[in-house]
């Protein structure tokens, strides 16, 4: 903290801030007090302080656009946990799907419990338009929860107040009985190690923040302080020697009995066991064995998967591996103290609890803090605010000066030679006529000439003093340029016959300029996310009840399940918006676009009129689309199974037409048979009769010759 390059970032910080309010703070510069105000002799010149604060617009322009940036956070699941449920509810289907093909009886019934098509390939296009991860909502639904809690929006405005007036905005998540919680901090009381390279930080090895606490406080929160150590910070509160920041204690006037504290992140390394292990799903994956956190030992092992494991393991199952560990220590520093206390004294120290780390990876953790700066390099930290400084100071100068020459001009007149005043009317009588507007008469045998005798005299603002104003608007102008902040943004274009056109293009450009801000803005908000997503989960895993408030008991069920879930690793995805009331006229309009198509139905659209954006419409409308394709299915079911019904009872019409046809036709037979037989009985009977006469004439004739036999 005694760097150069922090001593400046510092210096610059309070600068920065100075101008920000305006007034006497932009009067702070030697040059501009005793070189400006005094003369070479140290006699004043008649000078005021006058400022036109042009800084204070461009930090509240970005600010307020801080305010109406609406942003969409969202946690993806990135690690092995997500894909293997994934292919495991994907695979189950499939076999629904072939057991629905092995055993037709089954399908339906199949069909009507699991979403599965006809084909493989059907039953892959359902399950990715309606396969939704409830772990990852649930992930989602706890992070916003957080996020509304902590109150990120105003967390918003005030890390983007920093940024624009240092360069550098922070934020710091951490938990505190049992909850989670975060905030912004302040640069001017942040520090961290200049070696680092990224503008986000991440490469620093280590950080920290200082604050003050009363004495009290510090008593209440630390008990296991000794003697001497509440002597030493008893007798600092009455004596405040302030030995470190004395520039920022004064700047701050922080009152009487106030201690600095200081609270340092260090990463550190361990030596841990790791090995090949199978997880749930059999997959081998690498991670740490006989600890505390870690579920597998030594009998858990299995042989590397790959060969050049085997080489760098050297044939063993297991390594040792060094494991980046983050570690804190929140103390006062001896030189605080001064000379009651010849050591520092330390109020609490250890591994941080919580850490944010990547489960599977043991080279990955972070700190607390999340920070992105809007230009950095080697250590030095860059502002918006740090070009416009110097031509804020000239502007100030030339508004002093003009008000001088404004405060010394008097009036005009006329300048006569008392020579040349005739005795005879007198002085008097020349102010009447000038008064009136007549003519007076002079004497210029002693003058020469009227031209002599007569002038005029004036110290009335004379284009000199106006020029200045030309020239502070050419340096207001310079300062629009090169901050990107110019009129047209801010409303304050003048002229009533500016183009459109031209407006929009110096709003396009003053927006380039501005993009590098809220590129770091955003980048802040990711990070400030992905550590809610991290460190959030484990936190109220450890406590169900709240996270049974946050999430519901199905939430809480999915997350705390098994302790796998803190092994998952999720990835923070953040996405610009507009404000949520265009987001809503735009959604108005978009569905009415969509009920004229046909593609959202009337009920959604009443449910989605007038409070739902573009991501809410189009979430109803894929839902509405499956159900119209379920509802087509059905529909198909239905059709198919009445043609079925149809083609039944048409064969079954053909079967009793057939019948009826085959009954008549037997009918028929049967009459003809009848007719035949009733012929043949005819046939019969007139051969019977014809038989019995012949037979009756046969007798006869055989008693006619029995009784010509007898007379004979």
């Amino acid at each position: 903290m005694n760097h150069p390059l922090h001593r400046n970032f510092v210096t610059k910080t309070l600068t920065n801030w100075s101008f920000y309010k305006g007034g006497d703070g932009q009067w702070i510069f030697d040059e501009d007090l005793e070189g400006f105000f005094l003369d070479e002799s140290g006699d004043v010149r008649n000078r005021l302080k006058i400022a036109k604060n042009l800084i204070r617009p461009m930090v509240e322009q970005y600010v307020g656009n801080a305010i109406r940036l609406s942003f969409n956070a969202k946690a993806k699941a990135t690690s092995d946990f997500a894909i293997n449920r994934r292919d495991l509810e994907l695979s189950r289907l499939l076999f629904y799907n072939k057991a629905a093909e092995a055993i037709p009886q089954f399908a339906d019934a199949i069909k009507d419990s699991v979403p599965i098509g006809e084909t493989e390939i059907e039953t892959e296009e359902i399950f990715e338009n309606s396969w939704v991860d409830t772990h990852e909502e649930d992930i989602n639904n706890l992070v916003q929860f957080i996020a509304n809690e902590i109150e990120i929006d105003e967390i918003k405005v005030q890390i983007t107040k920093n940024l624009a007036i240092s360069g550098l905005g922070l934020y710091k998540g951490f938990e505190q009985n049992g909850r989670y919680l975060g905030g912004w901090v302040d640069p001017l009381f942040y520090y961290w190690d200049l070696s680092a390279r990224r503008s986000d930080l991440r490469d620093a090895e280590y950080m920290g923040e200082w604050y003050y606490l009363d004495a009290p406080s510090v008593f209440e929160r630390y008990q296991n302080l000794t003697k001497d150590e509440r002597e030493a910070i008893e007798k600092y509160s009455l004596n405040e020697s302030i030995e470190i920041h004395r520039m920022v204690h004064n700047y701050y006037t922080v009152s009487g009995g106030k201690i600095p504290v200081y609270e340092a992140y260090w990463k550190d390394m361990e030596e841990h066991e790791y090995g090949y292990v199978e997880d749930n799903y059999k997959y081998p994956f690498f991670t740490r064995i006989n600890h505390p956190d870690s579920p597998y030992t030594d009998k858990d092992l299995i042989e590397p998967p790959t060969k050049m494991n085997k080489a760098l393991k050297k044939g063993q199952k297991k390594a040792k591996v060094y494991v980046d560990v983050l570690r804190y220590c929140i103390f006062t520093p001896k030189e605080e103290i001064g000379v009651t206390s010849s050591v520092d004294i330390v109020y609490e120290f250890g591994e941080v609890p919580y850490q944010q780390k990547q489960a599977l990876d043991p080279s990955n953790v972070e700190f607390p803090y999340k920070a992105y700066c809007w230009s950095y390099d080697k250590g030095e930290v860059l502002s918006p605010l740090d070009d416009a400084i110097q031509p804020q100071r000239f502007i100030n100068r030339l508004l002093s000066v003009a008000e001088s020459h404004i405060n010394n001009s008097r009036g005009s007149g006329t300048v006569i030679s008392k020579d040349a005043v005739d005795p005879r009317d007198g002085e008097e009588a020349v102010m009447r006529n000038i008064n009136t507007s007549k003519p007076i008469f002079l004497d210029t045998t002693r003058t020469g000439s009227v031209q002599n005798a007569v002038g005029t005299y004036g110290s009335t603002i004379g284009s000199g003093t106006m020029a200045l104003f030309d020239v502070i608007n050419t340096m207001q102008g310079a300062m629009q340029d090169i901050t990107g902040i110019n009129e047209a943004m801010t409303g304050t274009q003048g002229g009533k016959d500016a183009l459109v056109g031209v407006i929009q293009s110096q709003i396009q450009r003053g927006s380039i300029v501005q993009e590098p801000f809220y590129y770091a803005l955003t980048s802040i908000l990711t990070q400030a996310f992905q550590h809610m997503t991290t460190v959030g989960k484990r936190v109220y895993i450890e406590n169900p009840r709240r996270l049974a408030m946050m999430s519901g008991d199905g939430g809480m069920n999915n997350i705390i399940l098994t302790r796998d879930s803190e092994l998952e690793d999720f990835k923070i995805f953040i996405e610009r918006s507009e404000d949520e009331a265009t987001a809503i006229q735009s959604g108005n309009a978009l569905l009415f676009t969509l009920l004229q198509a046909g593609m959202l139905d009337a009920p959604r659209f009443a449910n989605l009129y007038n409070r739902s954006d573009s991501d809410d419409i189009a979430r109803a409308m894929r839902e509405y689309q499956k159900e119209l394709l379920e509802a087509s299915k059905m529909q198909q079911q239905q059709q198919a199974q009445q043609q079925a019904g149809m083609q039944q009872q048409a064969e079954g019409m053909a079967q009793l037409e057939n019948a009826q046809a085959q009954e008549m036709m037997q009918s028929q037979a049967e009459e003809k048979q009848l007719d035949r037989d009733a012929e043949m009985d005819k046939i019969k009977a007139k051969e019977g009769a014809k038989t019995e006469r012949e037979k009756i004439k046969m007798d006869a004739e055989a008693s006619a010759r029995v009784e010509n036999a007898i007379v004979k």
